[in-house]
């Protein structure tokens, strides 16, 4: 039973991995664009590229996890939202919640 648990833990301990990278993607995303739109991009060049790259490799390290969702919901077909972050992390919360009963379920021994 313990590697059960040291293997459960490792699986939540991956779980909070994505949903960090998940949280900080999308606020760096929203910095980004919005950083793009006025002119703080020529005001900071260096600060900006530097948020540039960031938000680049986060990109890169989310975009596996959000493709299949991207492709159940396009953000063509949902006014241009991209609904992929917060299924993503709804994905996430009902994993964590089946694998935690399946661990409290009691056990019946006929």
């Amino acid at each position: 039973m313990p590697f059960v648990l040291v293997f459960v833990q490792a699986i939540f301990w991956i779980l909070d991995v994505i949903q960090w990278l998940v949280f900080v993607w999308v606020i760096l995303s929203w910095i980004v664009f919005f950083a793009r739109q006025s002119s703080f991009r020529w005001r900071y060049k260096a600060f900006f590229h530097a948020l540039e790259q960031i938000d680049e490799i986060l990109t890169r390290m989310t975009m596996p996890m959000l493709r299949p969702f991207r492709r159940l919901l396009p953000p063509h077909k949902t006014a241009g939202i991209d609904w992929s972050p917060m299924l993503l992390l709804l994905a996430i919360f009902i994993i964590r919640g089946l694998i935690g009963a399946a661990l409290t379920r009691p056990i019946l021994v006929r």
